[in-house]
């Protein structure tokens, strides 16, 4: 797990002096924000009121951006069309500073220096972009409420592909996320996330989809294969553990990438969905298969484990798996170290198990 530093980052005047391509004005006063290629998609959001939209047109932009406005709206054209990538120096900005790199889109609350949330920014919408190779992160949300993330493609960034700490109420939907070091989807640090986490498709990642220290958060109907670990759920130790998870209808097929051991963690590969000290959870109506790499903590097709020998964190207390399918898993399709207690094993097609007695 890589380390935190405070996170672990008139309309045709407009026109003119932002260099867009035209400025609507909607009926009931938010305006549409236009970027043509080769102009400034900051200066737009710059120039934003809460509920006005920044549509950015088909194109490559070279810009690493950060929003602070309550309900802006970054739109771009779809997938392979409004493409994010690096420029050639990364932006002075809080956000920069916070993680040490640039990130594709960075949504900030206003926060201290120690990295504390004063005010979160609010009903921000990040959608129809692909966003690629950034240094740190593709979408980083930070002390955010009600932030959506949807249809976004979220491709090989040196942490995370959509990541969002110290947030509520986000939305993380549609989106695609591969070949992200750290993970592709990420909810973190926010012990009342009330997040949903939907209709993505994750692969080729270090972890798929990895919550940490978060509760109330929806993990559903997503794609999970090809990383080293598919759904990772962990308390990590810190006050407030992580528990009150529903992962529902995944499928979560051959993750079986091999990551190496580093400071932040062991290494990993072989685990479909695996549960980390996580309490009154809820696994089912899951797809799991082909996760058979094998011989790493996690693996496994689903795996609960104590996090006590880890880093101090919880047992495995009042955890449901029902329902789901598990085959073809390595050591077994369903893995249970034994620890806490109130956890219950109902009505699981699979073949094996350790103990021996969890297939029903």
């Amino acid at each position: 797990m890589q380390a935190r530093r405070w996170v672990s980052g008139g309309a045709a005047a407009m026109v003119a002096t932002l260099g867009l391509g035209a400025t609507s004005v909607a009926a009931q006063g938010h305006r549409t924000i236009w970027v043509a290629p080769g102009h400034s998609i900051q200066a737009a959001i710059d120039a934003a009121h809460p509920g006005d939209t920044v549509a950015v047109a088909a194109g490559t932009y070279h810009q690493s951006l950060q929003i602070t406005t309550d309900g802006l709206t970054l739109r771009g054209a779809g997938e392979g069309h409004t493409v994010l990538e690096p420029p050639a120096a990364p932006p002075s900005n809080l956000c920069t500073m916070a993680n040490g790199a640039a990130s594709g889109v960075c949504v900030l609350g206003a926060v201290d220096a120690t990295g504390t949330v004063l005010k979160d920014v609010s009903n921000d919408h990040i959608t129809g972009l692909t966003i690629s190779s950034f240094p740190a992160n593709g979408v980083f949300g930070y002390g955010t409420s009600g932030l959506q993330v949807s249809e976004v493609t979220a491709l090989n960034d040196g942490s995370y592909g959509i990541a969002r700490f110290q947030s509520t109420e986000s939305t993380l939907r549609d989106n695609f996320v591969s070949g992200n070091s750290e993970a592709g989807l990420y909810i973190g640090d926010s012990p009342d996330a009330d997040t949903v986490v939907t209709g993505n498709r994750s692969q080729g990642n270090g972890y798929g989809i990895f919550v940490r220290h978060s509760d109330e958060v929806t993990v559903s109907a997503n794609q999970v294969s090809g990383n080293c670990l598919g759904i990772f759920v962990l308390d990590d130790g810190q006050p407030g553990g992580a528990g009150n998870v529903d992962v529902t209808g995944n499928n979560v097929h051959g993750n079986n990438l091999f990551c190496p051991a580093s400071t932040e963690g062991p290494a990993l590969t072989g685990g479909g969905i695996a549960l980390v000290g996580v309490t009154h959870t809820l696994v089912a109506g899951n797809h799991v298969s082909g996760n058979n790499a094998g011989g790493t903590p996690g693996s496994g097709g689903i795996v609960l484990l104590s996090a006590a020998p880890l880093d101090g964190g919880s047992d495995i207390i009042g955890d449901t798996v029902r329902g789901n399918t598990a085959t073809g898993n390595a050591p077994a399709d369903i893995v249970y170290d034994g620890s806490g207690h109130g956890n219950r094993f109902i009505d699981n097609g699979c073949t094996t198990s350790l103990p021996g007695h969890l297939c029903q």
